[in-house]
């Protein structure tokens, strides 16, 4: 684990940096650096044909939309530095997933254990959870069943992802190492036990219908599972060599067939290449860029 000091060996700035398929800086967005306390996960919504830029800050308890270039804030949900469980606030927020009509679905996941659904216009429509550890107490919920606690408790609502032929939703209910799944609205459809061992960060729809799922603090591989919950294949070592995983917080794929990984533990982006006459059947799926391929 991380033994350094804040300031010194490492720096809050730079917080957004965007670079090219081959790792070369071409944008620093330093202009919003002192609007960060801790931003979590960046997103393009694949439907959005503008690409705009999710920015999900869990210490401002908020989420901030920019313009593709990052020129203009367009947007703010939640209100910065408060935070509770309403209809217009965050508890440290994780990550989102997006509906074919643009609707979206947050997971308000590290101290709220809640989905929170939004119309195209960031209007809010609905949440569901409820918690099966307290986050306060560090104790699970007093009452509450646990090995394995009932459908729609969670203890830590993390990678999330909205199918958009079905419109399910899965959620990475992270620590109590399952997957559960939902209709659109929050009706409760079923779960997928994942094992003691699995801790899913996040979770990547592909077009060929597969969810994938980086396991951050378990066995740190790579998963793939159909969308009936059977997992189908896995690989990944853990380490800090170059392609060894430690804990995988955000995976991507471009239309080349390229796989990225963004890992907290190591400190850094990797680039995979599929190998010449790789079978097909055990590379990561192309991401959905419905609105856009380039």
């Amino acid at each position: 684990m991380w033994k350094g000091t804040v300031g010194v060996d490492a720096r809050w700035e730079h917080l957004i940096t965007v670079v090219d398929a081959n790792g070369n800086i071409t944008e620093r967005w330093t202009q919003y650096d002192k609007d960060y306390r801790r931003p979590h996960s960046v997103f393009i919504n694949p439907y959005d044909a503008t690409k705009a830029v999710w920015v999900v800050d869990d210490y401002r308890h908020a989420i901030f939309k920019y313009s593709n270039d990052g020129k203009t804030l367009l947007q703010t949900i939640g209100v910065v530095n408060e935070h509770a469980s309403d209809d217009k606030h965050f508890n440290r927020p994780t990550f989102m997933a997006w509906q074919a009509d643009s609707s979206f679905y947050v997971a308000d996941g590290y101290a709220n254990t809640r989905v929170v659904k939004f119309d195209k216009d960031g209007k809010y429509l609905a949440a569901w959870g409820q918690p099966s550890w307290d986050w306060q107490t560090r104790k699970n919920v007093p009452g509450v069943p646990q090995n394995p606690p009932p459908p729609n408790y969670f203890h830590t609502v993390h990678g999330i992802q909205a199918d958009p032929v079905t419109k399910r939703v899965f959620v990475s209910d992270r620590e109590n190492h399952r997957i559960q799944v939902f209709d659109e609205n929050g009706k409760f459809l079923d779960v997928w036990p994942l094992g003691q061992i699995a801790a899913m960060y996040h979770l990547l729809l592909t077009e060929d219908r597969n969810l994938w799922m980086s396991d951050g603090h378990g066995s740190f591989k790579i998963y793939k599972y159909n969308l009936d919950g059977k997992m189908l294949y896995n690989w990944g070592t853990a380490g800090s060599h170059a392609g060894m995983l430690w804990g995988v917080h955000e995976i991507s794929t471009d239309q080349d067939g390229n796989f990225f990984t963004a890992e907290v533990f190591n400190g850094r982006a990797q680039k995979f290449r599929p190998r010449p006459g790789a079978d097909p059947s055990q590379l990561v799926g192309k991401q959905m860029r419905v609105a856009w391929k380039d």
